[in-house]
């Protein structure tokens, strides 16, 4: 998480920042990032 995010929030409780945190990821985790390689490395030989 970055910086910015965890500056928006303002808890009043360790446990609650867990769990909101908790909450940020499966939020995130919800629709995953299919991953695209650029760099054709099929292509590339091994030394």
């Amino acid at each position: 998480m970055s910086r910015a995010v965890l500056r928006g929030v303002r808890v009043t409780e360790k446990t609650e920042l867990k769990t909101r945190i908790i909450q940020y990821l499966q939020e995130i985790n919800i629709i995953p990032v299919v991953l695209k390689w650029k760099s054709k490395l099929n292509t590339v030989t091994p030394p």
